[in-house]
């Protein structure tokens, strides 16, 4: 009985020893299980986490490209802007200087032609004055021009003394006949240059103290007592 005893103990303390394998292997079993498990976790997260950040930081650049592109934009068309602009200046500077120029020509052209109305003014009083005294030199003692009647005083003068005012000196006048007339007398025939040519040419040969032998010449001769 003694000696099953021993084994019997001998065989419960291999199987005490065996549980306690087992419990051990388990052990170790299940924490290298939790270790890994944990470690696979760990590994998750750190993926994750790496993930979030690159996912984060692509965000970031895209974010960053926007307003990259939305300041050149800005600055695109803040640059149009200016150009536009400067291109209008330079373009009012233009129709500024042309209209500047224009008056300017305007202006010079405007003086030259006054200048030449005076100097055609200037020549053609001195031609009077010299056709006046080309008469004065031909002009007989105590003959009066119709050019000196142009003063009223000395036409009235001379109609007052003047039986026949208009009366040539070798025609026998009557004098109801030959009185000033200040009636309109009637244009006469012919193209009006043509007889304004014949008057011109009356009125010269008048004022060199000719007579007049026409009705047309004694119409005229009243215009020029007028």
């Amino acid at each position: 009985m003694a000696k099953k005893s021993g084994t019997a103990k001998k065989k419960s303390a291999a199987a005490k020893k065996a549980a306690a394998t087992r419990k051990k292997n388990a052990a170790a079993k299940a924490k290298a299980a939790a270790e890994a498990e944990a470690a696979a976790k760990k590994e998750a997260a750190k993926k994750k986490a790496a993930a979030t950040r690159k996912k984060n930081a692509a965000a970031k650049a895209k974010a960053a490209a926007e307003a990259e592109a939305v300041a050149k934009k800005k600055l695109a068309a803040a640059k149009r802007a200016a150009t536009i602009a400067a291109k209008k200046e330079e373009a009012a500077a233009a129709e500024k200087a042309a209209k500047k120029a224009a008056s300017a020509k305007k202006a010079a052209a405007t003086r030259a032609a006054n200048k030449k109305a005076a100097e055609a003014a200037t020549a053609a009083e001195a031609a009077a004055a010299a056709e006046a005294a080309a008469r004065d030199a031909k002009r007989r003692p105590g003959l009066v021009l119709a050019s000196d009647q142009i003063d009223t005083n000395l036409s009235d003068k001379l109609r007052s003394c003047s039986t026949h005012s208009t009366g040539a000196a070798h025609i026998d006048a009557k004098s109801d006949k030959s009185r000033v007339m200040r009636k309109a007398v009637k244009a006469s025939r012919g193209a009006k240059s043509t007889a304004n040519k014949r008057k011109k040419a009356f009125h010269k040969r008048w004022s060199e103290g000719a007579s007049p032998s026409t009705v047309e010449e004694y119409a005229w001769a009243r215009e020029f007592l007028d």
